[in-house]
């Protein structure tokens, strides 16, 4: 079983970017392609994916940090073993001998097939909007969108912030 590293691929000329989720935890088996981590500018958020398959040894990254192209995020253990196939070829009276390397697998973990993924529903909200839902503590998932689509601004989000605070007070007069 070998380890690897796991690092920020080129995401364009963005340094000291934000991280906003760890989308994988210690001793999670992940597959190639399988979303670790989201990254968010001032302009986009961003999944960034495994590029190999294999099981979490440890996590190098948390959200809030600041990550830039070549930074590591994880370390894997690779579990799944590359074996050689040979075919020979005639051509011509001179046999010659070929060697590929095709990817046969074998998995010493039955149940990681058996793995659930949590697809919860992501709400349409742009980059700046998800940060002053952070910014404020609200769960941008309770925000009802005004705009096309249900797509949350702003104003939902300040909108939505008065009302509970608007509830909050009214709680309060109820006490007293």
């Amino acid at each position: 079983m070998t380890k690897k590293d796991i690092k920020v691929p080129n995401i364009g000329e963005f340094k000291n970017v934000e991280v906003i989720e760890v989308l994988v935890k210690k001793g999670q088996e992940i597959k190639k392609n399988d979303p670790l981590i989201t990254i968010e500018s001032d302009k986009s958020s961003v999944e960034i994916p495994s590029s190999l398959d294999g099981k979490v040894i440890s996590l190098n990254v948390k959200i809030g940090d600041k990550v830039s192209e070549g930074d590591k995020i994880l370390e894997l253990e690779i579990s799944k073993v590359l074996e050689k196939k040979t075919e020979i070829i005639k051509t011509n009276n001179d046999d010659k001998k070929v060697v590929y390397h095709t990817p046969t697998f074998e998995n010493n973990n039955k149940e990681s097939n058996l793995i659930k993924k949590d697809f919860s529903f992501k709400v349409s909200a742009s980059p700046k909007a998800r940060k002053f839902a952070r910014e404020l503590g609200v769960d941008i998932n309770q925000v009802k969108g005004t705009e096309r689509g249900g797509r949350i601004i702003e104003s939902d989000i300040k909108y939505f912030v008065s009302l509970r605070s608007n509830n909050n007070f009214k709680a309060e007069d109820k006490k007293n």
